[in-house]
């Protein structure tokens, strides 16, 4: 199984036009994949929703891709388009398939970027405390970029609160298992950002 991590970035005072089209892109997004959530972004940088659609292989996120760059149009909303960036993603050993469900509202993205070669060294070390970790809140996912550079690792946490996110985070740092031991030498920078669960979103 493999992802696709869409993000549509809105120009300027165009979300209350955006927003009825929403549900549409939405159930049109992927033909090939199963497009199994739609965020949007809460804290960071605004008027970017981000989709998230699973895929057999890479074969089916190539067809969809090939779909859309013969399409003026792909998602339904191109005159309100200020850019679009998409990513394909492998998860990472340790990582259970997601399932569509209701864990938010909220979902944090933490987007790391990680040193040439330094995946695996990483991988390694935060899958030795996400059992206890995942205790404390669960992991919708964690995977790692299959094109561009640099690396990216990507790992999404719900939460039904903020204040859930909070406790979670900080018993995790009580404990010491947080960040991973070992876990950051490779990472060369860290980005969190704040997502809410559309209403049409599997994912909710």
């Amino acid at each position: 199984m493999l992802y696709d991590l869409t993000i549509l970035s809105l120009l300027p005072n165009t979300l209350g036009a955006v927003l009825p089209l929403l549900p549409q892109t939405y159930k049109s997004f992927s033909s090939t994949g199963q497009t199994i959530g739609c965020f949007s972004c809460e804290f960071g940088v605004l008027n970017r929703f981000a989709f998230l659609t699973t895929y057999e292989n890479a074969e089916a996120i190539a067809e969809d891709r090939a779909r859309r760059l013969q399409s003026e149009d792909p998602y339904g909303i191109a005159p309100y388009l200020g850019g679009v960036d998409s990513r394909a993603f492998s998860p990472l050993f340790f990582a259970k398939p997601v399932v569509p469900g209701s864990y938010g509202p909220f979902y944090e993205f933490r987007t790391y970027t990680v040193a040439p070669g330094g995946l695996p060294e990483t991988a390694e070390a935060w899958s030795k405390v996400m059992d206890r970790r995942n205790e404390m809140s669960p992991l919708l996912t964690i995977m790692g970029s299959l094109e561009g550079a640099p690396l990216r690792m990507v790992h999404i946490w719900p939460y039904h609160s903020i204040e859930d996110r909070v406790k979670a985070r900080g018993q995790a740092s009580k404990e010491g298992i947080w960040p991973p031991p070992g876990g950051s030498h490779k990472l060369t920078s860290l980005q969190s950002e704040l997502f809410l669960a559309t209403a049409f979103s599997d994912l909710k």
